[in-house]
């Protein structure tokens, strides 16, 4: 095999850059367009939570403060701005309610819709605007790595296509954020190390800070960097060594005024998450070869899925059509990479970004094989693996592109120029989409929203539950018109007389036991592709002769 010092000294041939350059200008369109045309899920109805000031007690209060039926737009308030309060009422809605989340992100996006709108568009907008910032990243990246400029505009080019991207720029979450600072980091960290002195440790500390006030999974991507710093430095307590286990505490410390006062409100965190923790896998295969076939959504997806909550078979990642074709070819594409970068005569070179995808991902599959859950399967904690297969795959392009074999060089030119039109073929399709396979809740809102409004004085039955409340947050965008009557366990409300269609989410009520022995009412269960965790169900009332 040639050596990578051919690569590093290569130019990127001219034809590459303005391949590349048109499609982040179709990238860049992508992210922007249609903003607001899907819907608004519930993870983002929280976010807009944030932002307006309000907390979930206050929330549970405007349930049970309501005896009557109320309109659902009652529920407005929470989803906007709220002029009387300001970033310290957004930073406290997550110290109180939703503690798992750090500052960073939600600071910066309660800034943002303040000029530019709280609107589900202007919201998502500034994840599409930071989305924008990973291109100089992913380059700078490149160059640490490789110092190689042909890899770095191969990663910008499969970056700005990918679907996986697109989707995270244009969802009101920190996820787009996020990933800016994993590939920031990681440059740093390089950076720190080739060139020693102070004010290169201080941006990596600064880094690593600002990546885990975003996001606590940063976690693991600096024990990554960790693991990769002893392992450079030859199992030797160096000054490097050192300097990066001073610079992690320094971040660690930065970090703790925010881990204080959040510690009191941790079981909140544990109740949020919890769902993730319920074994839904039937068995580790299974969890196995999901996981392995969402490695291909990176580069290509069409949106062939249902939901994540029901899996009986592979069948549930699209059709086996899709299925099995995506499995073989992650398999052969793990094991073609794994091959070429353990074949490459400096190991140094790819060593980072082995760890920096596989460390977090292989414990989180190891954590959900021993313990169950679906923790390893979810995208959004799998993004450190998902931008480590984009630059090893432009790495491995570039290589083979500077080879003196001609035939090494046509068949790298047409796998590149096939992967970046089959992201632009998965864009046009999330660009027509009105909802994704990664949220998976939305297909169930825009059923139950579709049920709803064809029904005859419909009624919905809501309590003060967290899965409940974030569903009627994200039913407040579609269903403005329709009534609901809060309930609570210690007590019976009674229905209007002129419902004639009540509808529960949920059957863990006085009220649902009462409805199901009153010969008034006919129960139903409505088939919903992507149930919430207890379905929907209509008492319909029967027109007495």
């Amino acid at each position: 095999m040639d050596k990578p010092q051919l690569l590093a000294k290569a130019n990127p041939p001219t034809w590459l850059k303005i391949l590349v350059i048109i499609f982040i200008g179709l990238g860049i369109f992508f992210r922007f367009a249609h903003l607001g045309q899907k819907i608004y899920c519930c993870d983002e109805s929280w976010t807009s939570v944030a932002i307006s000031g309000h907390t979930v007690a206050e929330l549970k209060q405007e349930v049970s403060n309501h005896q009557g039926t109320i309109l659902i737009t009652t529920f407005d308030k929470y989803q906007h701005i709220n002029p009387d309060r300001g970033v310290a009422d957004t930073v406290n809605y997550l110290i109180t309610s939703d503690p798992q989340h750090p500052p960073l992100y939600y600071v910066m996006v309660r800034l943002w819709a303040q000029v530019f709108g709280d609107s589900p568009s202007g919201v998502r907008s500034f994840s599409a605007f930071i989305s924008l910032f990973i291109f100089p990243s992913v380059y700078w990246l490149c160059l640490e790595l490789f110092e190689s400029p042909v890899v770095g505009w191969i990663a910008m080019g499969l970056i700005a296509v990918s679907p996986l991207q697109l989707f995270f720029a244009q969802e009101a979450r920190q996820y787009s954020l996020w990933m800016v600072e994993i590939l920031v980091s990681s440059a740093a960290l390089l950076r720190a190390i080739r060139q020693e002195n102070k004010i290169n440790w201080v941006v990596y500390a600064l880094t690593l800070t600002l990546g885990l006030y975003t996001h606590l999974f940063t976690v693991l991507v600096m024990i990554a960097h960790g693991i990769y710093v002893v392992i450079q430095q030859q199992f030797r307590f160096t000054k490097t060594l050192l300097n990066y286990l001073l610079v992690s505490i320094a971040a660690f410390l930065m970090l703790l005024p925010w881990l204080i006062v959040v510690i009191p409100y941790i079981s909140t965190a544990l109740e949020l998450t919890s769902g993730f923790a319920l074994k839904w896998i039937n068995n580790p295969f299974e969890l196995i070869a999901i996981f392995l076939i969402r490695v291909t959504r990176t580069f290509f997806d069409l949106n062939l899925t249902s939901d994540i909550f029901a899996f009986n078979s592979l069948t549930l990642e699209g059709s086996l059509f899709y299925s099995i074709p995506a499995l073989i070819f992650s398999l052969s594409l793990i094991l073609y990479l794994g091959l070429f970068l353990v074949k490459l005569p400096s190991k140094k070179t790819s060593l980072l970004i082995f760890l920096l995808g596989g460390f977090p991902s292989l414990l989180l599959v190891i954590y959900d094989l021993i313990s169950g859950g679906i923790r390893s399967i979810q995208v959004r904690y799998q993004l450190p693996l998902y931008l480590s297969l984009e630059i090893i795959v432009a790495y491995v392009l570039a290589f083979h592109i500077s080879q003196e074999k001609t035939w090494q060089t046509k068949i790298s030119q047409f796998i590149i120029v096939g992967l970046l039109i089959a992201g632009l073929i998965s864009d046009v399709r999330f660009f027509q989409a009105g909802n994704w396979w990664t949220q998976s809740d939305v297909q169930s809102i825009k059923e139950i929203s579709q049920v709803i409004n064809q029904s005859e004085r419909p009624l919905l039955v809501i309590n003060d539950s967290l899965i409940n409340l974030g569903g009627i947050l994200t039913l407040s965008h579609y269903l403005p018109k329709i009534r609901l009557l809060p309930i609570a366990d210690h007590y019976l409300s009674s229905i209007p007389q002129n419902s004639s269609h009540i509808f529960f989410m949920q059957t863990n009520s006085s009220l649902f036991h009462k409805l199901e022995q009153n010969k008034t009412y006919s129960l139903k269960k409505i088939k919903i592709l992507n149930p919430p965790p207890r379905g929907l169900w209509e008492f319909e009332k029967i027109e007495q002769s």
